[in-house]
């Protein structure tokens, strides 16, 4: 099954964006399934990328990628790797993806396989749709592609923003909820006792 999702009514926000003087982020909220790859995301213009299944069954290599036009994916080369290959990075570290991420910007026309990405994992882009460089990230979690985020604006970076899981919003609840009992009891068993 092959999954494509077009961004021309996105374009005119870019353009309109671009145009202002203040930059603006694109968010492309998503839960595409590896199972449901290959998956293509077009930032207009043909500037595409694909995220898709590689090595179905190997637990350390579930995700690769390949780009159509401009886009470009951040690359790890020598002396780490001949050829380049696309690194992923942790989301809960922060930092950014633009012009000064120590990474090389690399096209793949063939699914490359993005190490390690089954964790919550950002995948760095850059794409061009005629005035320069935009830049963002696909964030990856498991099995599935969570969505995107850009920049409107050439020659600005994105900040990587941690999405907190489900998971870790159930979690946090609960603790607090268990606090709140915790701290009741207490109060309760020190009236008693008074």
């Amino acid at each position: 099954m092959r999954t494509q999702i077009s961004a021309a009514l996105l374009v005119p926000a870019i353009l309109l964006g671009a145009a202002g003087a203040n930059a603006m982020i694109i968010t492309v909220p998503l839960t595409a399934s590896f199972a449901d790859a290959p998956f293509t995301y077009d930032f207009g213009g043909g500037n595409s990328v694909t995220f898709t299944t590689v090595n179905p069954g190997f637990s350390f290599d579930p995700a690769g990628v390949s780009t159509g036009g401009t886009t470009q994916i951040a690359s790890l080369g020598a002396p780490f790797f001949n050829p380049p290959q696309p690194t992923s990075y942790f989301s809960n570290r922060g930092g950014s993806i633009g012009p000064d991420t120590p990474a090389q910007f690399v096209s793949y026309n063939d699914p490359a396989v993005i190490r390690f990405s089954l964790s919550d994992s950002i995948i760095g882009l850059r794409f061009d749709l005629g005035q320069g460089f935009q830049y963002g990230y696909a964030q990856i979690a498991g099995s599935s592609l969570q969505g995107f985020r850009f920049q409107s604006t050439p020659s600005i970076g994105v900040a990587i923003n941690a999405i907190p899981e489900p998971a870790s919003w159930a979690l946090l609840i609960t603790g607090f909820g268990l606090t709140g009992m915790a701290l009741r009891r207490r109060r309760t068993a020190g009236a008693i006792t008074a």
